[in-house]
């Protein structure tokens, strides 16, 4: 039986499980316009550049929060639906360096790579490339993807990406939201430049024959399904729209590529500005508690899925979160630390891994990681309190957290019932 396997950088990238989607976005000046004026042309007179001041912007303090809540790598939108540019660009005057943050000419992305590097985060870049309001593409909107008006745009993302891909050092992320047109039907030709400039990267949503490739849970709510398969024949890692949120998540256990999910949600809730992504003055009521994220990571994270949190930069050019950005870290580290039973890389019999507990004792967690090495092999599992059974399901994969309410156990024994060949596990933990 086939079975589709991983990279090594995208085993790399499941074993971060958690990073930030950075938000400075240029429609928080503007939150008295509404609808999609900042997907058109309307951004070139609503918002000047020059007219930014970002006194407190601070790419350091945005990813020391991010450090500091345990996140491994960071995804800097680089240029959102407005077209406005984080970095120098050479391509056109519409970007940072515009305005008058360091004294003109400033570069964040340069900023943010070199914070990235003093907290030992991997750093990423998303780019919007088919929603650009400057050069008034909006993705909502019906195209002649042949049109020489469209070709120039498209050769303007070219130029730009290779800006991104090419000044800042090894990127571990590439995030395309909504993913890419393909070029056979008119959209960007990235392909070769991502083998050129970025061959190591992981791509979200990126081009189907590019090899590290990841996939949309389908949902921005933290949330990846019960059984959510690192592998889909979806045909494409990009989210068209034509599939269900649900399917999209769930994968395919069979599935011909190896393209993981990941889970992306903004810190604020989805009543906040911009869906919760962007900033807004008296909006601090509306953040996620530290709970609430925790069970997010649980129901992404602890179900075969990266968790990606957004931060949305105020604007004054700090994140004004980093408390709530604390206080999740430290209840990460305080749930699962310290597990009273463990078994590394068990050897298992008919199937089967008991752990003994010191005494008889309130179970909460039972987390599970499958060796994926060779793609996932677990189709079904089941764990057992004192020989009883108390939870069964289908998918392991890189790891699987399992929430009790009200179980008290001296040995949990986990059970694999159906298998796609010869099932390994990294450990098994009872918290």
């Amino acid at each position: 039986m086939y079975t589709a396997k991983p990279t090594k950088e995208q085993l790399a990238w499941q074993d971060m499980e958690l990073g930030v989607l950075i938000h400075y976005c240029l429609e928080i000046y503007r939150p008295d316009l509404g609808g999609d004026w900042y997907k058109t042309n309307a951004v070139r007179t609503e918002i000047a550049p020059e007219t930014l001041h970002p006194t407190k912007l601070d790419p350091e303090q945005w990813v020391r929060s991010a450090a500091e809540m345990g996140a491994k790598y960071a995804v800097l939108v680089t240029n959102h639906c407005t077209g406005f540019s984080l970095w120098n660009t050479k391509v056109n005057d519409f970007s940072i360096a515009s305005t008058d943050w360091r004294g003109g000419g400033g570069d964040i992305c340069l900023e943010f790579i070199e914070a990235c590097k003093k907290y030992g985060l991997r750093p990423g870049f998303y780019y919007s490339t088919g929603c650009n309001g400057y050069y008034n593409i909006n993705d909502n909107w019906k195209w002649d993807y042949r049109s020489e008006y469209y070709q120039d745009y498209v050769r303007n993302v070219e130029a730009q990406v290779t800006e991104l891909w090419t000044k800042y050092g090894e990127l571990f992320e590439i995030w395309f939201d909504g993913g890419i047109i393909p070029p056979e039907q008119g959209g960007p030709d990235l392909t070769p430049l991502l083998r050129k400039y970025q061959p190591q990267a992981i791509c979200f949503q990126g081009p189907r024959d590019y090899a590290h490739n990841i996939r949309w849970v389908g949902n921005e709510n933290g949330l990846a399904p019960e059984n959510c398969w690192a592998t889909t024949n979806a045909g494409e890692a990009r989210y068209d729209g034509t599939i269900p949120d649900e399917k999209a998540g769930v994968g395919d256990p069979d599935g011909k590529y190896y393209w993981p999910a990941e889970t992306d949600m903004p810190n604020r809730t989805h009543a906040a500005f911009g869906g919760g992504w962007g900033w807004k003055a008296g909006e601090e009521h509306l953040l996620y508690t530290p709970e609430q994220l925790l069970d997010c990571y649980i129901r992404s994270v602890g179900r075969n899925s990266n968790l990606l949190l957004g931060m949305s930069i105020s604007t004054d050019g700090d994140f004004q979160d980093e408390e709530q950005f604390k206080a999740f870290g430290k209840l990460i580290r305080d749930t699962f630390s310290e597990p009273p039973a463990m078994a590394e890389a068990p050897v298992l019999t008919d199937g089967c891994c008991t752990l003994a507990l010191p005494e008889k004792r309130q179970v909460k967690y039972v987390v599970i990681r499958e060796d994926i090495t060779e793609g996932q092999q677990i189709r079904g599992f089941r764990i057992l309190a004192d020989g009883v059974p108390v939870y069964e399901s289908q998918c392991i994969g890189h790891k699987r957290i399992v929430p009790f309410e009200s179980l008290e156990a001296g040995t949990v024994t986990f059970e694999i019932t159906a298998e796609a060949g010869s099932a390994k596990i990294r450990d098994i933990a009872v918290y």
